[in-house]
């Protein structure tokens, strides 16, 4: 698979990001993340937290997708969804990974090594599939952010 690595690798190559302004999380980081959501992390997953899991230049600016950061996400989401009158909307095993201004969340349940990520927007009735893979994820968010800013140091 790979395919977060690829999507990294893909950049840097194309000198959209340097190196430098990569930060992943450390071996003992990622335990910890894994150790916090009591289950075994998707290998894609933790690609994304070895290569870019505490920083990543511009890519995710005003998004809350990063170590320590992280480890807070699921008991904001969870309130997120109890003001909703959606606090069993979560599955057993989920993973919030990602929460954007605080009225976006994206989780995944850790059933395979890409699993599907699901998106829960305030004032939706339910979350939906918003991307077939983590590793779509991370490529859609990254060619998103590319437009956007086109450096992404």
């Amino acid at each position: 698979m790979n395919r977060v690595k690829a999507a990294f690798a893909a950049i840097v190559q194309d000198g959209l990001i340097a190196e430098r302004s990569l930060a992943g999380c450390s071996d003992r980081e990622i335990d910890a993340v894994e150790r916090h959501f009591a289950v075994r992390l998707p290998g894609e997953y933790r690609d994304f937290l070895s290569i870019a899991g505490k920083g990543a230049g511009k890519l995710f600016r005003g998004t809350d997708i990063f170590y320590p950061r992280v480890l807070q996400l699921q008991l904001e989401a969870q309130e997120l969804l109890a003001e909703n009158d959606l606090a069993s909307l979560l599955p057993k095993g989920a993973v919030v990974f990602c929460m954007h201004q605080g009225y976006e969340l994206n989780f995944f349940v850790p059933t395979s090594d890409d699993p599907p990520v699901f998106q829960f927007v305030e004032g939706q009735p339910e979350a939906v599939v918003a991307w077939h893979a983590f590793s779509e994820f991370i490529s859609v968010s990254i060619e998103d952010h590319v437009r956007q800013w086109g450096d992404l140091n």
